[in-house]
């Protein structure tokens, strides 16, 4: 659950969320759309708790949070890790790690669904942006979050990654994993619960956007 009463944020002196109230129930997918800089990605660091607001409150009751953000930069690209050995760093806080040799089955599952098996014993510093993004995703659900946040994850995706990302997240809905997805593509949340756009300082559901008549895309 996360729940925004009356947030404001501001960058000094440019103001980003004004006076939003926001509501998201457990098990919820949740769709936020908007345009470039119109505030997304400060509402997800703000839900995340990176980000303090100077006005409001937030609320947040998750047990476990994986978020994936858009850039197809990893950390783990500073060593000659493989990827299998990337995705299984996923599982250290469910201490599954540890007994990583008997749980190789679970990292294979996860390459398997992510298109990535081909790839487990390459090094992630040899792969392409689109295959890293991938990668990254892999490590993030392998931890079995009750909360999955996504800030345009699809990031150097080809088509068919793309849809494959599109189909596990429907799946992980479908297991009552809670879903926050910022997307640039209305199309991708045709399973949403709820659909809001941020704009203007302000949060709106999709419904409202579409009668104010600048967007239409059939859902």
């Amino acid at each position: 659950m996360i729940r925004f009463e009356n947030v404001t944020f501001a960058y000094k002196d440019l103001p980003v969320i004004n006076d939003v109230s926001f509501n998201m129930k457990d098990g919820e997918f949740v769709g936020i759309l908007g345009p470039n800089g119109g505030g997304k990605s400060t509402f997800i660091c703000l839900a995340l708790g990176l980000l303090k607001p100077q006005k409001g409150k937030i609320e947040v009751n998750e047990k476990k949070i994986s978020y994936i953000s858009q850039t197809t930069s990893l950390s783990d690209t500073s060593f000659p890790a493989t990827v299998e050995e990337v995705v299984s760093l996923g599982l250290v806080d469910n201490h599954i790690f540890f007994h990583y040799k008997n749980n190789k089955k679970l990292v294979d599952n996860m390459l398997k669904k992510m298109n990535l098996l081909p790839y487990k014993k390459m090094l992630v510093n040899e792969l392409s942006g689109g295959l890293l993004q991938r990668v990254k995703i892999a490590k993030a659900l392998i931890s079995n979050p009750t909360l999955v946040v996504l800030d345009e994850p699809d990031a150097g995706m080809d088509s068919t990654s793309h849809s494959n990302l599109i189909s596990m997240i429907e799946e992980l809905h479908k297991n009552k994993i809670g879903i926050l997805f910022v997307s640039h593509h209305p199309e991708d949340l045709k399973e949403a619960d709820n659909i809001y756009f941020i704009e203007d300082n302000k949060i709106i559901t999709y419904e409202e956007e579409l009668k104010r008549g600048h967007h239409h895309v059939d859902l």
